[in-house]
């Protein structure tokens, strides 16, 4: 145990300082052997230890392009940092880490998420599909990635939706361009859905000083489609019904709604139009 021995160790090599953009031409060595030298009571010691070795690439990629080269007079230094003192190195393998590289164009897009889905019924979509992350980064040369304005999902089919489901859905990736992330996380959301109805007045707008517009009816049937889990947030208040002074001669006026509450949907309004008569 006190003898001088030769050992043969793994080491786990890491690297920092390497951003997104860059690419490699040879794939980095994840491992090395070396082969140490110390008596048989440090050896045992060691052998029984995770040995990593974490290497930070900042100054070596400092180019657009350029080629990486760690030779063993680089590596053997920051090897026995990580080794007892009293531990020698006698053979590293590989001795030199060697790839070219360059760095790649990078460009924030959004996603459009291609599916197909249907509620079941009495059941209506809440809202369009929300996606996580909203954007991706793509990376590419320029002329790759200059005319991409967005990214497409796989497409997706869901029939009889009645709930919320959450899917990871795969991206499309274009030719001669990396996309990260790969996959994004798409929710919809059904619920079921009910009616409403209100009478409301209808207002006339841009009536001329002087002037004084009398119609027929003076209200409106008006029913809309709300969902269940928000009827209470539905009001009377939330629409209104009008229509415009007419700017020529027309038998009748058209009635518009006006509603900014989100959780209506589907508005129905009976008549669609009215009868008037201008007075002085």
């Amino acid at each position: 145990m006190s003898s001088p021995r030769d050992v043969d160790l793994r080491v786990t090599l890491t690297y920092t300082g390497v951003s997104e953009q860059v690419v490699f031409q040879n794939e980095l060595p994840k491992s090395m052997k070396i082969i140490v030298r110390d008596n048989g009571q440090q050896l045992r010691q060691i052998k029984h230890q995770d040995l990593n070795l974490n290497i930070n690439l900042t100054s070596y990629l400092s180019q657009e392009t350029g080629s990486l080269a760690l030779t063993a007079d680089v590596l053997r230094p920051r090897l026995q940092d990580i080794l007892p003192g009293s531990t020698s190195i006698q053979q590293i393998d590989p001795e030199l880490i060697e790839s070219a590289y360059y760095i790649q164009q990078k460009k924030t897009v959004p996603i459009v998420v291609q599916s197909q889905v249907t509620a079941a019924s009495q059941h209506q979509l809440v809202g369009e599909p929300q996606v996580i992350p909203s954007s991706v980064q793509v990376f590419g040369s320029r002329e790759a990635i200059e005319h991409i304005d967005y990214i497409l999902t796989d497409s997706i089919c869901i029939t009889e939706l009645r709930e919320e489901v959450q899917l990871n859905v795969t991206l499309q990736t274009p030719a001669q361009v990396r996309v990260s992330p790969k996959t994004v996380q798409v929710t919809w959301k059904a619920e079921p859905f009910t009616e409403k109805s209100f009478v409301l007045p209808i207002e006339v707008l841009g009536v001329p000083d002087g002037k004084r517009v009398r119609l027929f009816p003076q209200q409106a049937n008006v029913t809309v489609r709300v969902g269940v889990p928000h009827f209470a947030h539905v009001q009377e208040a939330d629409i209104k019904a009008v229509c415009h002074y007419p700017t020529q001669a027309c038998h009748a006026l058209p009635i518009e709604l006006i509603t900014n509450n989100p959780y209506i949907s589907n508005i129905r309004i009976s008549p669609s139009s009215v009868e008037y008569i201008i007075m002085n």
